[in-house]
């Protein structure tokens, strides 16, 4: 997060940060697997890939909240 010259709307980037969060759950069901693997092509757990996207959700959060 906050890496683009231009992030747009600090309610769009939450609403992605969202989807992220829930890529990452219906991935592991869709797939199969524990919380705990890493899945092929990834170099994190599941687990510590929701995390990350949750931290991010949290720092989108608190960027809409603050431009209101």
């Amino acid at each position: 997060m906050g890496q683009y010259k231009n992030e747009g709307d600090p309610a769009l980037t939450l609403a992605e940060e969202c989807a992220e969060v829930i890529q990452v759950i219906t991935k592991k069901y869709r797939f199969g697997g524990d919380w705990n693997e890493i899945p092929p092509g990834k170099s994190q757990t599941r687990l510590e890939e929701l995390k990350a996207e949750m931290a991010d959700v949290i720092f989108a959060y608190e960027k809409f909240i603050n431009q209101l």
